[in-house]
């Protein structure tokens, strides 16, 4: 049912009341010299559009950092929290938008999370184009343009937004406008220029069309320990990335027999992730996590459901303090190829 249409950059103000109208509207906003998040927005003056990545993708409203599953009193009874608010996410660039994909087909797999489930019921994603850095490698993963996923696809082209409504829930929002006129000749051309000419600017990526049968031929190169050797365990590339989706359950108990049960976000990164009875260790060391958090964003994911788990938006790259989780320069690298600079080289040097 998607449909075209053309917004004035100049109605813009006109368009987020109308959002604002389906519920609260989360947009990226800058929160120091080189940071953006996305953050409770009242104008079109609070959003910085020309944010590439936040610190935190849209994962945190489908899936929060720290969740009541349930509570229970002494007498037994159980009560489920409520997520039904109804909230906006604005600027959803087509990487995050493919990393919330990945997040559906985890948690809405039979039998399916409920709490997932329902508050993604209560979401409305407004997507929006965006323009590579040296950090960017979507192209690579082949989820810089996207389909589907979202309810509202801005692109920007100049003066105005091209915007394409693709479900039932954005054209009853927008049913009744008169600053949503119908994309014309000029305009769509335009829009098909854009994501064209837009493809010729990725200047990270790597070629390679079989990624597992790599990482299984190559599961022993000195790269591996090499790295391992570097890595701080902190746990920052699983936290930021769109699709990292472990958690931990924790039980909070009151002396009357009360309580509740709480889910929050964990990392393969940390030492305990694989530790099990008799203090036995899958994983003890960080070669082998940092092996394994490669293996299945770029090989285990796939196996089951035929794409990997890394969207290429390069969050894990830009946050590593240890500088080891540069995804393209390793992928390089285990194909044999060192004729690659360190994408963490000065801008100057590059």
């Amino acid at each position: 049912m998607e449909k075209s249409y053309v917004l004035s950059k100049e109605d813009l103000p006109r368009f987020l009341e109308r959002l604002k109208q389906f519920g609260t509207v989360f947009a990226p906003s800058k929160v120091s010299e080189q940071s953006y998040a996305f953050k409770a927005v009242e104008c079109e003056k609070e959003i910085s559009f020309e944010a590439l990545r936040t610190i935190l993708p849209p994962k945190k409203f489908l899936y929060p950092q720290r969740e009541t599953l349930f509570s229970y009193d002494e007498a037994g009874n159980i009560t489920e929290p409520e997520v039904n608010q109804p909230l906006v996410i604005f600027g959803a660039h087509p990487c995050d938008l493919s990393g919330m994909k990945v997040l559906d087909d985890i948690f809405t797999a039979p039998p399916g999370d409920s709490l997932y489930i329902e508050r993604r019921k209560h979401i409305l994603v407004v997507g929006q184009s965006c323009l590579p850095d040296k950090f960017c490698f979507c192209e690579s993963m082949r989820t810089d343009s996207i389909k589907d996923g979202y309810d509202i696809f801005l692109t920007d082209i100049e003066d105005h937004f091209f915007v394409e409504v693709a479900t039932p829930k954005a054209a009853e929002l927008f049913k009744d406008n008169d600053f949503l006129i119908q994309a014309s000749a000029p305009y769509k051309q335009a829009f098909k220029d854009f994501w064209h000419n837009r493809k010729e600017l990725f200047s990270n990526r790597f070629e390679t069309s079989n990624l597992p049968a790599l990482l299984d031929l190559e599961d022993g190169n000195s790269v591996w320990e090499e790295l391992g050797q570097k890595c701080l365990s902190c746990g920052n590339c699983t936290f930021v990335c769109p699709t990292c989706y472990c958690f931990d359950i924790v039980e909070i108990a009151n002396f009357n027999g009360s309580g509740q049960r709480e889910r929050e976000w964990d990392s393969c990164q940390f030492n305990g992730f694989a530790k099990v009875a008799g203090n036995n260790n899958f994983r003890p060391g960080p070669i082998d996590r940092l092996k394994f958090w490669y293996r299945h964003k770029l090989h285990g994911f796939q196996d089951a459901y035929e794409f990997p788990t890394c969207v290429g938006c390069g969050r894990c790259t830009v946050s590593c303090p240890a500088e080891i989780d540069d995804i393209v320069g390793v992928v390089v690298r285990l194909e044999g190829r060192d004729d690659r600079k360190s994408i963490y080289a000065k801008e100057e040097a590059l």
